[in-house]
């Protein structure tokens, strides 16, 4: 049986709804999967829970997910939390918090794009989406790649980050507090795509020996860093980063989860092949 424990919907960064990333991932034929929302667990709740009848009726084990920005050592780190009460207190604190924190950021990007490439090159209603919960820097990015206004995602992003700055902060927990926060939910954690700290030159692989003591059991062990970023990853890097990982974690104990990090349809397909017609 398939699993896929990191997916995301329209409720943070995904394209597609959750009851259709349900219909999609049981067509690839995974038995068991997460939605991982960032800083949310909206899909949950979406159409008052229909994520779990669609689940029960194509017969996917549907786990209870997220994945929270958090920082370790100084770097931003995303610590996925599974199992979690959707009803925790302290858990939806944060996450409600984080939520109007990234809403305000993105009114205030707004303002900027717009005295700097014009009114007209981005409106509201384009990045507050309804049943959008998390608003991110790729729901401002997209729609102005969309309307020719940069060239790729890539150009944008570039643009974004010489010309687009304002004071708000999202707040950020340490990893330590984030695992708490999840383990006070009745849930456990794993540390997100390590690879990608490997690439950028975190000592990932070291600082595993500190993440029991941090609160965190588990890992992201199987992951497309390939297909998902070619630029960055060879064959020969995921395979070589990937059987030192398993070989680390099963050292220490470390139980090891697997995620697509999905946020569209063809994500999908690139790693699990089109759906039978």
């Amino acid at each position: 049986m398939l699993s896929d424990f990191h997916l995301h919907t329209c409720v943070s960064d995904g394209d597609l709804d959750p009851s259709a990333l349900v219909a999609r991932a049981a067509a690839h034929g995974i038995g068991h999967m997460a939605i991982t929302d960032h800083d949310s667990l909206g899909a949950y709740r979406w159409g008052e829970g229909q994520v779990f009848e669609d689940a029960r009726r194509l017969g996917v084990a549907l786990t209870v997910g997220t994945e929270l920005d958090t920082v370790l050592d100084g770097k931003e780190v995303h610590l996925l939390g599974y199992d979690v009460d959707l009803s925790s207190a302290e858990l939806g604190a944060h996450l409600d918090e984080a939520q109007r924190a990234r809403r305000e950021r993105a009114r205030r990007d707004v303002e900027l794009v717009q005295a700097q490439l014009g009114e007209d090159a981005i409106r509201e209603d384009q990045v507050f989406v309804p049943g959008r919960e998390t608003l991110m820097r790729g729901h401002l990015i997209r729609p102005l790649v969309a309307r020719g206004r940069f060239a790729s995602y890539e150009e944008g992003q570039a643009w974004f980050e010489e010309h687009v700055r304002n004071e708000v902060v999202v707040p950020k927990p340490t990893l330590a507090e984030a695992a708490a926060m999840i383990a006070a939910a009745g849930g456990w954690a794993s540390l997100a795509h390590p690879g990608y700290y490997w690439k950028d030159g975190f000592p990932v692989l070291e600082r595993l020996a500190a993440l029991p003591a941090l609160g965190v059991e588990a890992v992201e062990l199987e992951y497309p860093y390939r297909l998902s970023s070619p630029d960055l990853f060879s064959e020969e890097d995921e395979r070589e980063f990937t059987v030192s990982l398993r070989a680390t974690g099963e050292e220490l104990g470390l139980r090891f989860t697997r995620g697509s990090d999905a946020h569209r349809a063809v994500d999908l397909e690139r790693l699990y092949g089109p759906t039978p017609a």
